[in-house]
């Protein structure tokens, strides 16, 4: 009998021992949503891949401006109309940021965006009288949340929320994968990452932040991320040029002119995406000054990245998961998370 008892125990652990030596099994899927090539890795789940692109279809269908059906454009044609749960919550999202930044992101810059039309080779600049009916219609007391309804007071007030579209998916998808018991995954958004858990073997996720002089190259540097999205915003992939000047697709909220920082790209660094998807836009018409007085007066502020001609500038939460730059990093002297 105890010889019984001890083979089935040495069976047992043979058991365990073969399920902690075993491999994770990657299950790895790409598409075309929010106008990006999307990409998600996941271990040992492979199931949960047909929940998150799921919920990533449906957010594109809800938060497209170009989908005549969505949320986003309903609200736009009607100046105003009842969202579900997510809508809604993208949309307190954008004033949060709002408030935050000191009205820098703006949800309803939609007026000037088009105005530009810098997806457009037309060489036109749009007429200062133009721009001041939009930068009028962009004024954040156009819009107002009640229960689950979304209102524009004015006419003509676009409400984009591409700025944070695809961080507040990124958190959401990740939260899902949570929920289903995923322990690690990696997911990505035309660049834009988000990071589930660490790497099977326990390990950080090394995330290369791309170098703006070099987009196609080498990454300017390194980081070591756990449960993080990373998200970066910069001036060389979208930009307009009229009579041999360059013009970025960021807008001053104020005048509605395009501005053209110091800063290549800023990099945030955030379990939330909508945070760090909409800091990294904001950052890109403040400069790295008024970005540090921004993240100075946070509670709780996320890492931040600047890349500028002259180098990299990194907040001071970030120095230890920082592991490798091909570009000198000066860590913002003077400020550290509180």
């Amino acid at each position: 009998m105890k010889r019984k008892i001890i083979t089935a125990m040495l069976l047992v652990c043979a058991g365990l021992l073969s399920l902690a030596l075993r491999e994770p099994e990657e299950f790895t899927r790409s598409t075309m949503s929010m106008n990006t090539i999307i990409r998600m890795t996941v271990y040992d789940n492979e199931k949960v891949l047909d929940e998150a692109f799921g919920l990533l279809d449906d957010l594109d269908r809800k938060l497209s401006m170009y989908n005549p059906s969505s949320d986003i454009s309903r609200i736009n044609a009607n100046s105003g109309h009842d969202v579900d749960a997510h809508t809604l919550n993208v949309v307190k999202d954008a004033l949060r940021l709002h408030e935050i930044t000191g009205g820098v992101f703006n949800p309803l810059i939609g007026a000037v965006t088009r105005l530009w039309k810098i997806n457009q080779a037309d060489g036109k600049m749009p007429s200062p009288e133009s721009l001041d009916n939009a930068v009028k219609l962009a004024d954040i007391k156009n819009l107002s949340v009640s229960g689950d309804k979304v209102y524009l007071r004015e006419k003509g007030c676009v409400l984009d929320l591409g700025g944070i579209a695809k961080g507040y998916a990124s958190t959401a998808i990740s939260k899902l994968m949570k929920d289903r018991g995923v322990k690690s995954a990696i997911i990505d958004l035309g660049g834009n990452v988000h990071t589930v858990g660490s790497k099977p073997d326990g390990s950080a996720w090394r995330i290369g932040v791309r170098n703006p002089l070099k987009p196609m190259g080498t990454p300017a540097l390194i980081a070591d991320i756990r449960d993080c999205a990373v998200i970066t915003s910069g001036n060389y992939e979208r930009f307009k040029t009229i009579d041999g000047k360059k013009y970025s697709h960021f807008f001053n909220p104020v005048t509605g002119e395009s501005v053209n920082s110091e800063l290549l790209s800023v990099t945030v660094i955030s379990p939330d995406g909508s945070l760090a998807d909409g800091l990294a836009t904001a950052f890109m018409i403040t400069g790295v000054d008024k970005a540090l007085e921004i993240l100075g007066n946070m509670a709780e502020p996320p890492g931040v990245i600047f890349i500028t001609q002259e180098g990299i500038i990194a907040t001071e939460n970030l120095r230890p998961v920082i592991t490798k730059s091909l570009i000198p990093v000066t860590f913002a002297s003077g400020w550290k998370a509180p």
